[in-house]
Formats: C-alpha cells, structure tokens, sequence
C-alpha cells in the first residue's frame, strides 16, 4: 500500500515538474525576447578600452560584445566552434576507497554501477557539456537552472548573465545568486516554482532578512542552480567573470574596419567619371542657360551604368579613372589584423588555412588548446557530476567518481592508442573502453546481450588466414597453414591442419 503511495506521489511531481517544463519552452520561444540579457554589445574602440581597463566592472557590456563577435565575424564564430569540437567527452566511472571504506562490496557492485551509470545518463552529457563550453568561452561564465522533466531527464534553463552574480564554491561546483529586482512581473510566471517563491518574498518583503537564503535583501541563492567559470578570480572579484576571449574584441573590430576598408578601395577602383562641359563664350559666360543644361545632364544621367557617374560643369574636366586611388595596402591590412585576431585568440592561423612552414606545427597547437580544456573545463564537470551522483544511493556503501578521458577528435588515433597499450601493463579496460565511445550505461547490457543472448562468437566466426590457421587443416587444404621451411619457395609443402 505504501509503494502505491509513493508511485503515485512520484508521478505527481512528474506531472507538474513537465507543466513548469512546457512553460519553460514558451518563454524561450517568447517572440519578444523578454527573458534575455538587456546589456547592449558596443562597438565603438575608445568605448572597448575603457571597459577593458576595468573587465569585471563592465563584464556584462563584454560578454555583450564578445557574444555579438561570435555572430558577426566569420573568424571568431569558426574558433568557438573549432574549441566546441576538440573534446570527445567520453567518460568512465569508478567506485571510490576511503572515508571509512577500504574495500568494494562485491555483492552489490554491478548493480551499484548500473545505478550510477543511469544517473548520469540522465544529464545528456555528450548534449550539454559543448553548449557550456561555448557559453563560457562567449560569456565568461554561464548560469544554469537544472530542470527535471517528467522522464527525469535533466535540462537546463540559462540564465541572463547580467541578473546573476557567483555566490560561492562547494567541493569544487559554482552556486549563484539572482537579481530578484532585475526580474519582471511578466517574465516570472514562467520562472521555476523556486524563483517565483522567492519574487514573491522580494516583493512582500518577507523573508528576505534570512542571511542563509538571501544577500542584501535582493539576491536571492539559487539551490537547484549551477554556474561554470574558467575564472576563479570570480570569488573575488564581486562574484563576475570576464571571457577568457576578451583579449581578441579590440583586434576584431580592427579587422572589420579594415574589411570596410577594401569595400570603400573596391569601390573606388569601380567607379568612373563622364563630365559632360558647358560651353562658354570668349567672356566665360555659359552659351547655354542652366535650365537647359540641367535638361541635358539628366538625359545623360538616366542612360549611365552603374558605377559611372556624371558631372556637368563648365570647367575642363576629361573622363578621369579612379583605380588605385583607394588604401592600395587595404589588402595586406585585412591580412595582418587577422594574423593578430588569431595571435590574440591563442589558436594557430594555420588551422584555418593560414600559411605554415610544418604540420607538426598544426599538431602541437590542437595539443595545446586540448591541454588548456583538459585543465581547466573538465574538472568542472566532473566536479559538478560528482556533486550529482554522490546524491544517489546505491546498494553499497562506496562512494562513485566520474572521470572524463583526456582524449581530442584531432588526436584520437593517438589517445585510443596510448589506452590500448596500458591494458598490457594492467591498465583499465573500463577508461579503453569509454575512449573507444562506449557510455558506462552501454557496456554491460550491450556486452552481455552480445554474448548471452545473440551468442554473438557462434554467429560471428573469425574467418581462417595465415595468422589464424591451426595445425590440424584438412588435408585437402594443402596450400592453407604456414610453411615448413624458414625461406620457402612457390614449392614448398605446408603445415595443415592434417599434420
């Protein structure tokens, strides 16, 4: 009667966790984008360098900036995704010794992994995890609200940079604190039951004096959020974060300014003159009156091509070429400020098609950047995803850990590799396995429905090759096997399978 119960009260909060879940997607489709960042990008140089010499005083008119960058130059928009695609995000799990337990309990282990395996599967992690990376490359710092829908599938509804602050870290994971007076009446209704408790207190003024909930009597601590950061200078810098491609803002206006540059010489090459003269007398006084040579002028004018344009004049004036006349280095300039924008980037020209005297160059520098992931994004996720799975209980008292393989898509040969050879000196097959692209939910039903169901080693017999002949071949076979001798001949007998 009580399992009854509680299935029913289960399926009740999944109901109304997919009611809040369906509001969700209305708001985010909301055509007049009520419930995004309301900071403004500049575009303006003098306006960048102010904000730079003071990043997380202005962090919200950067990430602004930066974000408009990400849309508007092709060069900026292909390193965030060249960044989005350097990491696999394959993962293993592991039970953790320790903290009172020193050794597994092997009775319930499998089913304990299964458990943990689940959970995680419940995050969509090969989903999320390059959304987050981008977001934090754009904004500096990303803030999520976890929302679980009625499969319990965790999603995540983000929120505006400019209404959120850092608040603090536990055991490795970013909390965060919202505005409540940045929040309108017409957004909260398709908030989270949490924040729309926590509008009503800031707007009853009740409640807000509780210091474990509230900060300042407006900022309220999210519980059900997360934030993600490479900037851990955040903790003490008013809870703000500035993008780590905050360098490359300056040059690239730079390099759109010289791309306007080679329109303006285009334009110039193109255009050309027809002077069309008005006749004068001895004196200098026009033979014609202006109404007719108006007349004229635009008789001509109407009948040009595009790029010609005409001018009548009294004065001396021939068909005069323009070609030239523009910035003749408008060109080389373009060049060199992209050849900066990527010095400023960190990233190497040569992976999009710059000019380089080695590809050894090229490789050594997707090695660096996949480095600077492995470092710094992450243990962020594996903190964040232990913060999760040490929530669930399993039916052992161990603790679980989450690790993510160092591997990159441009290194995986090598990655896979290294993994495979450690297997002969003990290594895990579990971490070989999670970098062949095995998930910790695939591995044991998809082995074990391979071998107990299909009975997949009768169906799939290894065809026989020198490599894998026995001695003991038919002897009508006698071609098959490896030969007799050390230096054999076309003629030379060969061990079968008879033999």
């Amino acid at each position: 009667m009580k399992k009854g119960r509680k299935r029913r009260g289960n399926y009740s909060n999944s109901r109304r966790i997919h009611g809040r879940t369906d509001r969700f997607a209305q708001i985010l489709a909301d055509p007049k984008a009520r419930f995004k960042a309301g900071t403004a990008a500049t575009t303006e140089k003098n306006n960048l360098k102010t904000y730079i010499k003071k990043p997380y005083d202005n962090a919200a008119r950067i990430a602004a900036t930066v974000r408009e960058a990400s849309v508007t130059s092709g060069v900026f928009a292909k390193v965030i995704d060249y960044y989005q695609s350097i990491l696999t995000y394959n993962y293993t799990i592991y039970p953790v010794l320790g903290n009172k337990t020193y050794q597994l309990d092997m009775s319930g282990m499998q089913d304990a992994y299964t458990d943990i395996a689940y959970e995680l599967r419940k995050y969509n992690i090969k989903y999320y995890a390059p959304y987050i990376l981008k977001e934090i490359l754009i904004d500096g710092v990303v803030f999520l609200y976890e929302v679980q829908d009625s499969t319990g599938s965790i999603e995540y509804l983000k929120m505006p940079i400019d209404w959120c602050k850092i608040s603090g870290q536990e055991n490795g994971v970013y909390r965060y604190m919202l505005d409540m007076s940045k929040v309108k009446s017409d957004v909260v209704g398709y908030l989270p039951e949490e924040i729309q408790t926590a509008y009503d207190s800031y707007q009853n003024k009740s409640g807000t004096d509780d210091t474990d909930k509230w900060y300042d009597k407006k900022w309220y601590f999210i519980e059900n959020g997360v934030a993600f950061t490479f900037d851990i200078n955040t903790l003490v810098n008013d809870g703000l974060a500035v993008s780590p491609m905050v360098g490359m803002i300056i040059d690239n206006l730079s390099l759109q300014q010289a791309k306007d540059n080679v329109d303006v010489k285009d334009s110039l090459d193109t255009v050309r003159l027809i002077h069309s003269k008005i006749p004068l007398d001895k004196d200098g006084v026009p033979q014609i009156d202006l109404e007719t040579a108006k007349i004229f002028d635009n008789a001509i004018r109407t009948r040009m091509p595009e790029g010609v344009v005409t001018v009548t004049t009294p004065t001396a004036l021939d068909n005069v070429p323009l070609t030239g006349s523009g910035n003749a280095g408008a060109y080389d300039t373009v060049g060199k400020s992209i050849e900066q924008l990527f010095y400023d980037l960190g990233t190497s020209s040569s992976l999009f098609g710059g000019s380089t005297t080695s590809s050894n160059i090229v490789k050594e520098s997707i090695k660096k950047d996949a480095y600077y992931l492995y470092a710094n994004f992450l243990p962020l996720l594996e903190n964040y995803y232990n913060s999760k799975i040490a929530l669930v209980k399993t039916s052992t008292d161990n603790e679980w850990s989450i690790k993510f393989i160092r591997q990159s898509n441009f290194t995986l040969d090598d990655d896979t590799k290294r993994l495979k050879e450690q297997l002969s000196f003990g290594g895990s097959r579990l971490d070989y396995m999670a970098a062949c692209g095995f998930l910790p939910e695939e591995i044991v039903p998809k082995l074990e429905f391979e071998q107990r169901v299909m009975n997949i080693d009768s169906i799939m017999v290894v065809k026989p090759t020198s490599n894998t002949i026995s001695g003991k071949q038919a002897a009508s076979d006698s071609q098959a096997g490896r030969p007799t001798e050390s230096n054999p001949s076309d003629d030379t007998e060969r061990i079968n399978d008879s033999q």
